[in-house]
C-alpha cells in the first residue's frame, strides 16, 4: 500500500517507538502518586515537558498534556469563553475571531457558541493566503476574547496570514490561539512569546510520527482558561485524569525530530509534492490544484477532478494500493466539498472531486513515481467510463 495520508496521521518512528517502550519500563506507575515508582514516573513527565518547552520557547508550565488536538482546541476556545464571561469579570466578554478555513475542532465549538448568543466573526482567506486587513481591524474593534486561526490549512496546506494576524492583536492585547497541528515541525511558526498579545497554541502527537492521544496545549501565564473537565488536579488543574506519561515522552521524542529535522525535510517534501502534482498535471491536465496561487506546505497537496465523486475515487485507489482522503479525517464521509473548499472558491468547489495527497516522514521518492502512476490511471478510467456512461445516457434520451 502506497501512503498518501500522513495529514491525517503518520506512522509511529522507531526513535519514538523506542522512547516509548524505554518509558513504559521505567514510568508506569501514576505520576500522582508518592512512592517512588510514581516519583520516576513523574520526574519522566516532568522531563517530557521540559523537553517540549525548550524546543517551543516556552516555561514547561505553559505547556498542557491533552489527549488530542481536537480537544487543546476546545479548551483554548471554550476555557477562555468560560473565564471571560464569569460573573465576577467587569465587563462582559467580546466575540470569537475564527477564519472561514478552521478545523472543525475549531470553527464547531465557535457555532455551539454562537448558538448560545456570542458573537463570532469568521474572516475569509483569499485562495492566495491573503486577507482583508480592514475587515480584521473591524473584528478586532469589539475586542473579542480570542483569535483562533490555523497554521496551515488541514485541507489544501494553504499557509495562513499569521503575521498581520498577530500584528493587529498584538496593537490591542488580544490573545491569539494558533492551531499549529498541521504546521509544526513543517513551516516556520511565530514565537509564543509576545509582551503584548498572549499566544495559544495546538499541537499533536500523531500528525508527526508520534503516537495518537497525545497533543498539547501551550497556555502563557498571562491567561487562564477554565477546565472543560473536573475530577482532579492534574495538568495544574486545566486538564484532569491521570496522565499518559508513555505517551507524553512519545510526543516530545517526534516533535524533538520533527524541528530538528524541518529544514531539510520541508526541502525533501516540497521536492516530491512538486514532482507528484506535475506527474499528474502532465497526465491529467484538466486538474485543478488548489491553493496553487498561495504559499503551501510542503507535505499537502489538494486537488479537484471534474466529474467525478470523492468517495468513489478514494474507493477506486484503495482498491489499486493507494492510500488517500478527500480532505480533513474528521469530515470522513460528509457529502460536499467541505467548508474549506467552499470558503475558498464558492460555487464552485462543489463541481470537483476533491483528492488530498500528503507526505510524510517516511515518503519516497519511489512511492510518489509509483502513486502518480496509479493515481492518473485511476483518474484517466474513471473520467473515460463517466464520458461512455453519459454518451449512453444522452444516446437512450434521443431514443
Amino acid at each position: 500500500m502506497l501512503y498518501l495520508d500522513h495529514a491525517a496521521t503518520s506512522p509511529l518512528r522507531p526513535d519514538v517507538l523506542a522512547a516509548m517502550e524505554e518509558a513504559r519500563g521505567v514510568a508506569w506507575a501514576n505520576p500522582s502518586a508518592r512512592h517512588e515508582p510514581g516519583r520516576r514516573a513523574r520526574r519522566t513527565l516532568d522531563d517530557a515537558r521540559e523537553r517540549v518547552a525548550s524546543i517551543l520557547g516556552c516555561s514547561p508550565r505553559e505547556v498542557y498534556f491533552v489527549r488530542g488536538g481536537t480537544e487543546a482546541n476546545n479548551l483554548a476556545i471554550q476555557g477562555l469563553w468560560r473565564r471571560a464571561a464569569r460573573p465576577s469579570e467587569a465587563a462582559p466578554p467580546g466575540g470569537l475571531v475564527i477564519s472561514a478555513l478552521e478545523h472543525s475542532s475549531v470553527s464547531e465549538p465557535a457555532d455551539a457558541l454562537e448558538a448560545m448568543g456570542v458573537e463570532v466573526t469568521r474572516l475569509g482567506i483569499r485562495p492566495d493566503g491573503t486577507l482583508a486587513e480592514d475587515a480584521l481591524n473591524e473584528a478586532l474593534s469589539a475586542h473579542p476574547f480570542l483569535v483562533s486561526v490555523q497554521g496551515v490549512n488541514s485541507v489544501t496546506g494553504l499557509l495562513l496570514p499569521l503575521e498581520p494576524v498577530l500584528r493587529a492583536t498584538s496593537a490591542r492585547g488580544i490573545p491569539v490561539h494558533i492551531d499549529a497541528v498541521q504546521a509544526i515541525g513543517r513551516v516556520p511558526l511565530p514565537p509564543l512569546r509576545d509582551p503584548l498579545s498572549p499566544v495559544l497554541m495546538t499541537l499533536s502527537g500523531h500528525k508527526l510520527g508520534g503516537p495518537r492521544g497525545s497533543a498539547v496545549l501551550t497556555v502563557p501565564r498571562s491567561v487562564a482558561p477554565l477546565p472543560l473537565l473536573f475530577g482532579g488536579g492534574q495538568e495544574r488543574g486545566l486538564r484532569p485524569g491521570t496522565e499518559d506519561v508513555e505517551a507524553a515522552v512519545g510526543l516530545a521524542t517526534a516533535l524533538s525530530i520533527a524541528v530538528d529535522t524541518r529544514t531539510s525535510e520541508s526541502e525533501r517534501l516540497t521536492a516530491l509534492r512538486v514532482r507528484l502534482e506535475t506527474r499528474l498535471l502532465e497526465a491529467l491536465p484538466m486538474i485543478r490544484v488548489h491553493a496553487a496561487q498561495g504559499p503551501r506546505a510542503p507535505h499537502i497537496l489538494h486537488l479537484g477532478i471534474p466529474g467525478l465523486d470523492s468517495e468513489l475515487l478514494l474507493t477506486a485507489l484503495d482498491m489499486e494500493g493507494v492510500a488517500a482522503s478527500a480532505g480533513s479525517a474528521c469530515r470522513s464521509g460528509v457529502p460536499g466539498p467541505g467548508p474549506t473548499l467552499e470558503a475558498l472558491y464558492g460555487e464552485a468547489a462543489g463541481n470537483h472531486a476533491s483528492l488530498r495527497l500528503s507526505l510524510g516522514w517516511n515518503t519516497t521518492a519511489a512511492e510518489v513515481e509509483e502513486a502518480g502512476t496509479r493515481i492518473a490511471s485511476v483518474i484517466a478510467r474513471m473520467l473515460e467510463f463517466e464520458g461512455n456512461a453519459r454518451e449512453t445516457s444522452v444516446g437512450n434520451q434521443g431514443r
